[in-house]
């Protein structure tokens, strides 16, 4: 009795155990079948949000990778690689079974460009961004005056130049609260007593913000471009707010 107990324990062990053979094998047929087919080879991937760059920088970017099926797309991979590049400030990467990969990615806006020698480009939060092929396109304020060392600005990081960083905090307020005048902007020098000039577009005029009190001057000068009426601040040649709570305007002669 407790032979053929024993017996029927071991054929339903062994069907147990033929059955999840069975299932694997054709689960492994199955996946075999369905690359054969190309049903998880890839397809092209589909990438928004970009601007500065295109699609076929950030395909390039993806192809270095060498990944052929949605199997082996690693996400966390591919993310990193994107952000890499010093213009990505963040890449969401997400896939569909079984062969679609979805790239939304958010590039690094350029403040202003720093003028040195290989002329480079910052965001607002002082990272410094590769200017060549790309400042060209771009009519945003010119960073003069600084130390042009090229150590202090390593693409794709902050700057160290402190100087600079207090540069992007000016732009950064004016880009914000005083819009017209950020886009207004021809460059933004630090003279040699380590003051801060504007430089006007339309016409040259230089607004002389000096060494601290930033914002406050700003809303002085903001207060005294409203009173203009029909006048503009590019009618005046020299707009000097080192002084406590009031500028002194001087008109083209």
């Amino acid at each position: 009795m407790k032979k053929n107990k024993k017996l029927k324990i071991n054929l339903r062990q062994a069907i147990g155990i033929g059955l999840s053979s069975i299932f694997l094998l054709l689960l492994f047929l199955s996946l075999k079948w369905a690359n054969y087919q190309k049903i998880f080879v890839l397809n092209e991937p589909i990438i928004s949000g970009y601007n500065i760059l295109n699609k076929k920088d950030y395909k390039s970017i993806i192809d270095q990778l060498e990944y052929e099926t949605i199997n082996k797309a690693y996400i966390v991979e591919i993310r990193k690689a994107l952000e890499k590049n010093p213009f990505v400030k963040a890449a969401r990467v997400s896939k569909h079974f079984p062969n679609k990969l979805n790239i939304q990615i958010v590039e690094r806006q350029p403040l202003g460009i720093i003028n040195i020698e290989n002329q480079l480009m910052i965001d607002e939060e002082a990272v410094v961004l590769p200017g060549k092929n790309y400042s060209e396109d771009y009519l945003i304020p010119v960073l003069s005056g600084f130390n042009s060392a090229k150590e202090l600005y390593p693409e794709g990081e902050k700057t160290f130049s402190i100087k600079v960083k207090e540069a992007v905090s000016i732009l950064r307020e004016l880009s914000t609260k005083y819009k017209n005048l950020y886009e207004n902007i021809s460059e933004l020098t630090l003279n040699k007593d380590d003051e801060y000039v504007i430089i006007l577009a339309d016409r040259p005029t230089r607004v002389i913000l000096g060494k601290d009190k930033i914002s406050q001057k700003f809303n002085i000068l903001k207060s005294f471009d409203k009173a203009l009426g029909q006048r503009q601040l590019t009618d005046f040649r020299l707009i000097d707010m080192r002084y406590n709570k009031q500028l002194v305007a001087r008109e083209w002669t």
